[in-house]
């Protein structure tokens, strides 16, 4: 009776482990590609050395391309400006009356287009559209040549690169709309847009947790999203199979 009972136990545990496994092939825990969420960032900085003459602009505000993020105090080169574009008047001058040479005009011209170059300098224009993310300095402070003033994110407009290895890069292609998830928010799909595959393999960056893993050679397949509502940061992990996601027509 007891080996019998045995027997039952083991029949019963066997067919335990077919359901488990089962469950686990069935998708639900199917294997997933992880990639970390990036976006466009612009850090700007001062070219010339003079104190911050405007910067009105807090973190959070949105700024359009183009649009003047910082004024620097330009004084002393308008006043430089005046004196060059004096000399500049007389050189031409000179020069089109056969007094100096053109290496001596040229020189003139020189300064006088360091001095305008300066002035534009002084005004610091965004490249892109987005939101300013980090103020490093603020109205009235000294900067130098080099030292960061602004950096501006283009938070709505953001990507994650996938690696994938040889045999799941053929089922790809560049325009196809897929399916990814927030592991904190395993129910909500995020559809992204695959718009780069890399042509060469390269070994798994070294931002992948497992030694082994990084050993691997693989694709990066670049996956950028539509984030209108601000819901992905810098830094989350997205995970995804590649499901296809229909596109509305």
């Amino acid at each position: 009776m007891k080996k019998a009972f045995g027997v039952a136990v083991v029949i019963v545990l066997g067919l335990l482990g077919v359901v488990f496994f089962d469950k686990s092939s069935s998708g639900k825990d199917a294997f997933r590609y992880s990639g970390t969420v990036e976006t466009t960032k612009v850090t700007l900085s001062s070219k010339v050395a003079s104190d911050i003459l405007k910067f009105s602009l807090e973190e959070g505000d949105e700024v359009k391309a183009g649009d003047v993020v910082v004024q620097i105090n330009d004084d002393k080169f308008r006043i430089a400006a005046k004196q060059l574009d004096n000399s500049y008047g007389r050189s031409c001058k000179l020069k089109k009356d056969g007094y100096i040479p053109d290496e001596q005009h040229d020189v003139t011209v020189m300064h006088k287009n360091t001095n305008d170059l300066y002035i534009k300098w002084c005004r610091i224009e965004t490249p892109i559209s987005g939101t300013v993310v980090t103020k490093f300095k603020e109205e009235g402070e000294y900067v130098s040549p080099g030292m960061n003033i602004i950096s501006i994110a283009n938070l709505k407009d953001v990507w994650a690169y996938f690696y994938v290895e040889h045999g799941m890069v053929h089922k790809l292609e560049v325009g196809d709309c897929i399916k990814c998830y927030l592991p904190e928010l395993p129910k909500k799909i995020i559809v992204g847009k695959i718009i780069k595959i890399n042509e060469e393999a390269e070994f798994t960056p070294k931002n992948v947790q497992t030694r082994e893993e990084r050993t691997r050679l693989v694709y990066g397949v670049k996956v950028r999203f539509a984030n209108d509502d601000m819901l992905l940061k810098s830094g989350m992990v997205l995970e995804t199979a590649f499901e296809q996601q229909e596109q509305k027509k």
